[in-house]
């Protein structure tokens, strides 16, 4: 966006000073009936601006324009704005905006004075054109008089005023690009943040739950304890390592759920039918880390008894760069439900709100007897999904 901003700045800086280069032909006097010659160096511009800069009025009204008009332009924009108008002090402001006005009108009505007795001024008065014309405005109004120069000239003033409202009409704008991009920047940061703070209550809350595991072993002294810890090992350097990671290989993301299974049916009885298959690519696809984790985990919290028969499945499927994982658990309403539920699952689906928000569909279905998990995601490709990441957190 930053970028973008600058790009029509600069485009809006440029339109604006050919307008105000061009303004000056329309708005200002000059001699229209005066003849270019080859010989002159403006020869080659439109008739008009030729003819304007033919008058040496013009000329330096031209002159002048530019160079106390575009001072005033930078001054006004660059200092009275900030350092007086934005501390309120509006009658200095306005004082000092009239000041330059007057002085720009000032200047202009003496070279016009200065003009009148030029002799390219005497040679027009005494030219046959302006005799015709004279002895024409006579002839329906005996009583005329040229006018001399005005000091309020219309185009000056117009020209000084436009000036004025785009400068700060400018700063307006320019100000809605600043708030807009630190609005954006901290709009960011808080991104990063609560994705950070919902990263890191993934590893206690598995943790947790991994430990329980562990402890109902020891507490039976079974004698697959220490298997279940070598696995737990092999879990956390995953969770270490990896899961610090914006992505990890697909691949990678169901090895860990895999190593994860296999240490909880170390506790788990005959009773306990667990199936977990994947189909597809998933060498070459990136999600984010712990995503599916949290999905697994209520399955087994939730969904197995050691009195009645439960099943657990579930599968991960890649077709054409999109991952579709299910899970599906059975459900026993009289089991007793340890306090803090859900949170694991709340925290994935806002993760997938701020990770995947137009990429992904997370569908829970619940029975008196199953509880179904199904998302769908877009995924990456590994250097798509390493931009993609580091363009929203960047």
């Amino acid at each position: 966006m930053k970028k973008t901003n600058k790009t029509v700045q600069v485009i809006l800086a440029v339109v604006a000073w050919a307008c105000f280069l061009w303004l000056p032909f329309i708005l200002f006097p000059f001699n229209r009936d005066v003849v270019v010659s080859k010989t002159d160096w403006f020869y080659f511009l439109p008739e008009n601006m030729a003819k304007a800069l033919k008058s040496d009025r013009f000329f330096y009204s031209y002159i002048v324009t530019i160079l106390l008009v575009t001072n005033f332009y930078y001054f006004n924009k660059g200092y009275l704005i900030h350092r007086i108008l934005a501390r309120k002090k509006t009658i200095l402001y306005i004082t000092i905006v009239a000041a330059c006005f007057f002085l720009y009108l000032t200047i202009l009505y003496y070279i016009a004075e200065l003009s009148i007795n030029s002799r390219e001024h005497r040679d027009w008065l005494n030219s046959t054109e302006f005799k015709a014309y004279l002895k024409l405005i006579l002839a329906r109004n005996p009583n005329y008089v040229l006018p001399g120069p005005r000091y309020f000239a219309t185009g000056p003033m117009a020209l000084f005023l436009l000036t004025f409202v785009v400068g700060l009409g400018s700063d307006v704008v320019n100000q809605w690009f600043s708030a807009e991009e630190k609005k954006e920047e901290i709009s960011k940061q808080q991104l990063q943040t609560e994705l950070s703070f919902l990263k890191s209550q993934v590893n206690p809350h598995f943790l947790f739950n991994s430990l329980n595991s562990i402890y109902s072993l020891s507490l039976a002294n079974s004698l697959q304890t220490s298997n279940a810890v070598m696995k737990l090992s092999r879990i956390m350097r995953y969770t270490l390592e990896e899961a610090n990671n914006n992505t990890v290989n697909l691949s990678q993301e169901i090895e860990f759920i895999k190593n994860y299974i296999e240490m909880q049916k170390i506790r788990l009885t005959e009773n306990v039918a667990i199936k977990f298959v994947t189909e597809g690519d998933t060498e070459n696809v990136h999600v984010a880390p712990l995503l599916l984790i949290p999905f697994i985990e209520n399955a087994f919290k939730y969904g197995i008894s050691t009195h009645h028969e439960s099943v657990i499945f579930a599968s991960v499927t890649v077709v054409d760069k999109e991952i579709t994982f299910n899970c599906t658990n059975t459900i026993f309403p009289n089991l007793q439900k340890n306090k803090g539920t859900g949170t694991g699952i709340s925290n994935t689906t806002r993760r997938l709100e701020l990770l995947y928000p137009r990429n992904h569909r997370l569908t829970i279905a619940e029975t008196p007897d199953k509880f179904k998990v199904t998302l769908v995601i877009q995924a990456s490709t590994p250097n798509m999904a390493e931009n993609e990441m580091a363009n929203l957190l960047k």
